[in-house]
């Protein structure tokens, strides 16, 4: 237990690689459970999102019997304000047992989050599943290029430890977590108008207008298209590219199994 406490310590001083430094001299690194188990940075799912809130979540896959980590996320401190670390809810570390775990976080180092967790009641995890999320400040746009895992450790339930040498800089961006069709924007326009909708999974999508008597006036999305918020211009012509005539059209979003209507008015 003690030699276990000893190395997630580690964690608060990782920068580079995990077998480099006075920190890391005696320990015996690698011949573990945990050689092939990766680390994943993405932008947490399934939260509201609140301007000027970044909240990043790190996963590990291929997981055995693991016990505890422990490595350094590096920041952009120029983009970026961090304002707290904490492990996720249903965390893989989570056993089930009612015991929590060791999970210490620190940023104590200007532009660095170390953080290190061990399971203290005799179990292990195994598999997928995510570990932390991070919360930032900002008002930019986060880029992968921003943020880089520096290697850590991880130990299995045995006491033996891996370097982690497998690392993912997921894609950042805002995801959506269910469709939607908004209300285009300006309207009543003229002569055009912007249309904005979200597609949470990747898959068939298709927008068409029709005019008030059910007539198909044009198509402008149809195709497959990647999860994410999208916007889409009409000009206020029909398929041949003539201007339509003032008056209310509707337009109508199908994907999937989701399918949304809405009104908007052209006027001359």
């Amino acid at each position: 237990m003690k030699r276990l406490i000893t190395v997630l310590g580690l964690g608060f001083a990782l920068v580079g690689s995990a077998m480099a430094g006075p920190l890391t001299q005696g320990l015996e690194i690698g011949g573990g459970e945990n050689g092939l188990a990766g680390l994943v940075l993405k932008r947490a799912q399934n939260i509201v999102a609140e301007d000027g809130v970044l909240k990043l979540q790190v996963a590990l896959n291929r997981a055995e019997k693991l016990k505890g980590y422990g490595f350094v996320l590096q920041y952009d401190q120029s983009k970026y304000d961090f304002v707290e670390a904490r492990e996720v809810d249903q965390h893989l570390l989570d056993t089930g047992s009612g015991q929590p775990t060791l999970f210490l976080a620190s940023n104590k180092t200007p532009g660095q989050v170390a953080v290190a967790s061990m399971k203290v009641d005799g179990q292990s995890a195994s598999g997928d599943g995510d570990l932390v999320e991070f919360t930032f400040k900002t008002t930019q746009t986060p880029l992968p290029s921003d943020f880089q895992i520096l290697d850590g450790l991880m130990i299995d339930l045995s006491g033996g430890i891996d370097a982690i040498a497998n690392i993912e800089i997921g894609n950042l961006k805002a995801m959506p977590t269910d469709y939607a069709l908004a209300q285009n924007a300006p309207n009543p326009f003229n002569p055009s108008t912007t249309i904005k909708y979200q597609i949470p999974v990747a898959g068939e999508v298709k927008m068409v207008i029709h005019n008030l008597l059910g007539q198909e006036v044009r198509t402008l999305v149809s195709g497959s298209m990647e999860a994410g918020f999208h916007s889409i211009v009409w000009d206020g012509k029909d398929e041949l590219g003539r201007q339509v005539a003032s008056g209310i059209y509707i337009y109508r979003l199908v994907a999937t199994d989701f399918s949304q209507v809405r009104r908007m008015m052209l006027l001359k």
